[in-house]
């Protein structure tokens, strides 16, 4: 009767303990989220997995030629900037992307909200690859299995 109080009681403080082990896993792993990110707009991806458009006008076209930079898609790239102003903003166990960059209102306007956020599939991977081996390992250690 022993183990099945201890699991009862086990089962009773689950999901809390499993709601606060997601809030740390983000926090934990902003990092990934905002790399992330920036990973997609460099692939000139929004995060609905679309292309970013409108496509640059030719003078930035021929200016991001001349530095080295890629044209044969948006990648909202010049000097990292707006890359390096995005972090992921936490909010108990959900996150939203934003960028604090002065131009950021400018690019979402002219490019979509969307620039900021994750595709589903990034979204996934996170999930898989960091959020269900602690929940798995949380859940084993509480229950004792």
């Amino acid at each position: 009767m022993d183990r099945l109080d201890e699991l009862a009681r086990g089962l009773q403080r689950l999901p809390q303990a499993l709601e606060l082990a997601t809030e740390q896993v983000v926090r934990d792993n902003t990092a990934f989220l905002e790399d992330a990110n920036t990973e997609q707009l460099s692939q000139g991806k929004d995060s609905t997995g679309k292309d970013i458009t409108p496509e640059y006008a030719d003078l930035t076209r021929t200016l991001k030629e001349i530095k080295g930079q890629p044209t044969d898609r948006v990648t909202l790239r010049d000097k990292g900037d707006f890359y390096t102003s995005i972090v992921a903003n936490l909010g108990g166990k959900q996150f939203e992307m934003v960028a604090t960059d002065p131009k950021s209102d400018e690019l979402q306007e002219k490019y979509g909200e969307e620039i900021l956020g994750l595709t589903e599939d990034t979204l996934e991977e996170f999930r898989q690859d960091y959020v269900k081996p602690e929940l798995l390992e949380k859940t084993r250690s509480i229950l004792g299995v």
